[in-house]
């Protein structure tokens, strides 16, 4: 079972944006695992608190789907570790979902902000 932080939001909602989110973040740069989830905790205002075991196989699956891919780097000091990029084929899933995501929050907003005018 994942677990996520969902202090303010249903798990069910936050899985249903977890691959845009991590694909948004390697669209910027590559990053290994635990700087992905820094990342997403700060940048979601600690509402993507992901556990280790949460965002590793979501890495898993990306790879696997194609559009993520991972490389060993191994750092001057420190721990060898695996740094993680967008592919081509990962922009295009990132732009697909982000274009679904923002259709799907303002057909959300549409229909709430109706509501609460009646």
């Amino acid at each position: 079972m994942s677990r996520v932080s969902t202090s303010r939001f249903s798990t069910e909602l936050v899985r249903s944006c977890t691959d845009l989110v991590v694909l948004a973040l390697l669209r910027n740069r590559p990053m290994y695992g635990y700087e992905i989830l820094v990342n997403l905790a700060d940048r979601g205002n600690g509402e993507f608190e992901f556990q280790q075991g949460t965002l590793y196989p979501l890495l898993y699956r990306l790879e696997r789907e194609g559009w993520i891919a991972g490389s060993w780097e191994t750092p001057t000091t420190g721990k060898r570790r695996k740094i993680y990029s967008l592919t081509a084929e990962g922009q295009k899933a990132e732009r697909a979902r982000s274009k679904e995501w923002t259709r799907f929050t303002r057909a959300v907003e549409s229909i709430l902000e109706e509501c609460n005018h009646e």
